[in-house]
């Protein structure tokens, strides 16, 4: 699959695609993209896609969206950055098909990612599976939402906050290093709840993976939001509670360099923004 926008990503993925055919390696077309590329011969739904490996075209939203979709959730995924930040991806453009080959012929690290599952008891939703975060925010940006966290049933503290972020280590680089929290490295079994701009002492706290939190709207008037990977939006009514736990599910990588090569990267890029 690729971004759909991004005239640079279908040139990639034709290289692609032309290299599995002349290798001749069965392959399939996530549908969007090959609506994309009028190869609808090859198109199947992202969630009936049964393959030994995905790549994905694109930058860090395109692999959100695979791994949000791709069925089953441990199909290992192969990024190709097309994108900014890129850091989930593993290789350039340039690197492409000799990941390709490499990836074919099993020469890869396999990483195995934390996924986060939610869900609302007051309207009875589960949302889908987080790779990076799930969020609680205040449905109007100029607004606080008051909330009570509770781990594992027993009460943690009440924090006035423009949201409340559970994230994974994936997504302990993403929005939540923004918003003050920690760095959790790949590998470690764990979650971490971050306060986003709290009107309190309250900044981050680190939890072991098997932790149970629970996040609850106090305000009987204000409405909030549920995004998971920036990418759901559910909207929740006031004095909504959210569950958020270790998914049964895992996602998976295909590397060939450590993770604190990405990891470098990616703090040398938030130095130079």
């Amino acid at each position: 699959m690729c971004r759909t926008d991004n005239p640079s990503a279908f040139s990639v993925t034709r290289q692609i695609l032309n290299h599995l055919h002349s290798q001749r390696i069965e392959h399939f077309v996530e549908t969007e993209t090959a609506l994309s590329l009028e190869m609808m011969d090859k198109s199947i739904d992202l969630s009936e896609m049964n393959v030994d490996f995905l790549v994905s075209i694109g930058g860090d939203g395109t692999i959100l969206r695979a791994a949000m979709g791709i069925n089953p959730s441990e199909t290992p995924i192969l990024g190709v950055n097309m994108g900014r930040r890129g850091y989930l991806c593993e290789v350039t453009p340039e690197e492409a098909i000799d990941a390709l080959d490499r990836s074919i012929n099993g020469k890869y690290i396999l990483e195995t990612c934390l996924k986060l599952s939610s869900r609302s008891p007051n309207i009875q939703e589960d949302f889908p599976d987080a790779l990076n975060e799930v969020l609680v925010s205040s449905s109007l940006p100029s607004k606080m939402i008051l909330t009570k966290i509770s781990v594992d049933g027993e009460f943690l503290t009440e924090i006035q906050a423009d949201g409340i972020l559970v994230s994974t280590p994936t997504g302990s680089t993403a929005y939540n290093i923004s918003a003050g929290g920690s760095i959790l490295a790949q590998g470690v079994d764990a979650m971490i709840v971050t306060a986003i701009c709290p009107y309190s002492y309250f900044r981050s706290i680190a939890l072991p993976a098997y932790a149970n939190v629970s996040i609850e709207m106090l305000k009987p008037k204000a409405d909030a939001l549920a995004i998971i990977d920036g990418k759901v939006y559910t909207a929740l009514k006031p004095l909504t509670k959210i569950d958020v736990k270790a998914s049964k599910n895992k996602t998976r990588f295909i590397r060939f360099k450590p993770s604190y090569r990405r990891l470098r990267a990616r703090l040398s890029h938030l130095e130079s923004a």
